[in-house]
């Protein structure tokens, strides 16, 4: 989750920048902009604007959750490593068998 979630950050930004990054022709009765260029109106530069935020946010939320279960498996691995370390050195050892 964590990794899905860093990729979606670097595909929101990539999208932001990519937004940014759009040309104008600079006639205000014809408001197309070139985005890698193709002509593109206002609104698809809104909906590319809208996606990249909600993936942002989406990438965000993944990632905070990803985290929280890798410490969660961390704290509960070195829980159970602290624990068989202290059961082996209680258990008796019996060497002189025979």
């Amino acid at each position: 989750m964590l990794i899905l979630g860093l990729v979606l950050i670097v595909v929101a930004a990539v999208l932001i920048v990519l937004g940014l990054f759009t040309t104008g022709n600079g006639n205000l009765d014809d408001p197309t902009a070139t985005m890698l260029g193709l002509p593109v109106g206002a609104t698809p530069i809104f909906v590319i604007g809208l996606v990249a935020g909600v993936l942002l946010l989406f990438g965000i939320s993944l990632t905070k959750w990803g985290g929280k279960l890798q410490m969660k498996y961390m704290k509960q691995k070195r829980e159970m490593r602290t624990m068989a370390k202290t059961l082996q050195d209680n258990t008796p050892e019996s060497k002189d068998e025979a």
